[in-house]
């Protein structure tokens, strides 16, 4: 069967795909077994295809000491670009390892932090050990084309050539609406078909340039990959008969979805918190994307209002005074989004002087959402942009996303996986069009949130995927099904007013598998369990790498709510709630791995 089968059809029944996959998955296991207990000299830093040469499959190279973070070991692991095609060469996969401190240990528990695109490498730390069970190695990796995994994506020839490229265009500054008010009016609909022509001339431009300096590269990019790489490397770590045990946040839900339904056998204590929706994510082109993930957006933007009236204006500076109703602070935002759609402000003593415009600050203001610990920060960067200064607003916009010594094209690396997973056209009449794209944002503003319904594009980089090499032909992209039996349930972890992973999608999951999940539901906001971690959640966590299931369903409160000072202070937190020294314990690594989260996947 050749690649362009594998990758455009449903996976075949389970007797002709075990047939259909054995001749290349047995062959590599047959490799790890020759290579795999082999430990060669080490480097970690390097990249591209010299530092896949000379070495074998299956080969674990680790790096001296002092490269690596206190207590952790890093390196590299060799595994087939193609496990379909064991002569299309090799990839280097970056890997950090937390080794158990209490034996006898129970196995490896692979992380990765979502994106996709963030690097996995930083999660192998104590903090996690801590959240998981100092009784498990913990091994963080950058998946396919991320961070220093080898082949990575870059397809400019410099840091400085992308931010110029991106730089006030719809890419960065997103699409501006008019007015929210009357998604009706022809002329909004106008405004975002030629947004969207901008839009599509720029993703053509990247894919062009991605085509002329990756190439066929860019073919090994997709999510049902990485799943054979974790198989792959589980039995490297763990012996042919080790489960694959795994944590994954945001993007990383889509990855646990695809190994627990592609590899359903292998699968062992498998934990997936802030749910994407894997049947969407599969099924249906990127630009739709949105109408399902913003289904409890607009929720969490009232209880953000909310919280903020009930501070008053000296910790929210949007309230113009203590219980003010969250209708006329919505509406004071919606007048301050329409002026900047008839006029941007400009900022000229910001990080990069410029200008900002509506569909900018609407971007923006997604984005915080996501993260109540900066829900502070944000009302005090909307109010002195309300008021005229756009300083600390635009320092976000212009901030470019990662450091320098992590993958400076984010979103480029994104694509390169969700362009993989999504569907290609089946014909050139499925091409979406700028019109196509203008009917969907009208579309998901009306049903969904008429709020943010076009803001999705600067914090979630997808869409063009009709010009991105090898979009959906990768050598297996997996569409299902999505209702595989565990022998251990997996773990579903969801807030009930995440912005941009709705509890809706982890409701669906444990509907498709009622016997092989367990699902906690955290009744709080922001993106992910570890945006406002309560204790309820992260023991229940702890509890199930140890053995223990929770009820279905079980509900998990908030205890802290954002802007209310000394959120961040572990002593006098500590003392409010009455923690015992290990429970606060708990809290303190929580926190700390939601910053690490915050930090690989954007940067702020």
């Amino acid at each position: 069967m050749d690649t362009k089968e594998r990758s455009e059809r449903s996976p075949p029944p389970a007797p002709k795909r075990a047939s259909t996959l054995k001749k290349g998955i047995v062959t590599a296991a047959v490799i790890v077994l020759l290579y795999g207990a082999h430990t060669y000299r080490t480097h970690c830093g390097s990249r591209g295809t010299q530092q896949r040469s000379g070495r074998e499959i299956g080969s674990v190279e680790w790096a001296p000491a002092s490269q690596c973070a206190p207590g952790t070991q890093c390196g590299s692991v060799i595994v087939p670009k193609d496990y379909f095609d064991l002569s299309a060469g090799t990839a280097s996969i970056a890997i950090a390892r937390f080794p158990a401190t209490k034996f006898p240990k129970k196995g490896t528990v692979f992380l990765n932090p979502g994106g996709p695109g963030g690097s996995g490498t930083r999660l192998a730390a104590p903090e996690f050990a801590n959240i998981i069970g100092d009784d498990w190695d913990l091994l963080g990796f950058d998946p396919r084309g991320i961070n220093n995994t080898s082949p990575q994506v870059k397809c400019f020839d410099s840091n400085s050539d992308y931010n110029f490229f991106v730089a006030n265009t719809v890419l960065q500054q997103g699409f501006t609406v008019s007015s929210s008010a009357n998604l009706s009016d022809p002329k909004l609909e106008a405004e975002l078909v030629q947004q969207s022509r901008e839009f599509l001339a720029l993703k053509k431009s990247q894919g062009e340039l991605c085509a002329k300096n990756m190439g066929e590269e860019l073919r090994y990019m997709g999510t049902a990959t990485v799943v054979r790489d974790m198989d792959f490397m589980a039995k490297i770590f763990d012996g042919e008969q080790g489960k694959i045990n795994y944590w994954g946040a945001s993007y990383g839900s889509i990855l646990g979805a695809y190994l627990v339904n592609m590899l359903p056998e292998r699968a062992g204590f498998v934990v997936i918190d802030g749910i994407a929706d894997p049947v969407n994510w599969s099924t249906e082109p990127s630009h739709k994307w949105p109408a399902n993930w913003l289904a409890s957006t607009e929720k969490t933007y009232r209880f953000y209002l909310e919280t903020c009236s009930r501070a008053g204006p000296d910790a929210c500076p949007i309230a113009a005074y203590q219980g003010e109703p969250y209708e006329d602070m919505m509406a004071r935002l919606e007048s301050f989004f329409d002026r900047l759609a008839v006029t941007p402000l400009p900022v000229p003593f910001a990080i990069r002087p410029g200008y900002l415009t509506s569909g900018a600050a609407r971007a923006l203001l997604l984005m915080y959402l996501e993260r109540p610990p900066q829900w502070s920060d944000s009302a005090l960067a909307f109010g002195q942009a309300m008021a005229g200064n756009g300083t600390l607003l635009f320092n976000k916009l212009a901030t470019p996303r990662l450091p320098p010594s992590l993958t400076p094209e984010y979103d480029l690396v994104r694509l390169g996986v969700t362009c993989s997973d999504s569907p290609p056209p089946a014909s050139p009449k499925e091409v979406p069009t700028p019109e196509d794209l203008a009917a969907e944002f009208i579309r998901t503003m009306q049903e969904v949130s008429p709020h943010f319904g076009a803001s999705v594009s600067v914090g979630e980089p997808d869409g063009g995927c009709q010009y991105w090499p090898f979009a959906g032909k990768g050598p297996e992209r997996f569409v299902g099904p999505w209702n595989a039996s565990l022998e251990w349930p997996m773990l579903i972890v969801s807030n009930t007013m995440d912005p941009i992973t709705p509890i809706q999608s982890g409701m669906r999951i444990n509907s498709l598998m009622p016997e092989s999940s367990r699902i906690i539901i955290q009744d709080g906001p922001g993106h992910c369990s570890t945006a406002i971690p309560t204790l309820c959640t992260v023991k229940l966590v702890r509890g199930y790498y140890a053995g223990t299931l929770p009820e279905n369903g079980t509900m998990c409160d908030i205890e802290e709510y954002p802007f209310f000072p000394d959120r961040d202070a572990d002593v006098s937190a500590t003392a409010n709630l009455g923690l015992s020294a290990e429970d606060a314990r708990l809290m303190r690594s929580v926190r700390a791995v939601g910053e690490i989260l915050q930090d690989v996947r954007r940067g702020w």
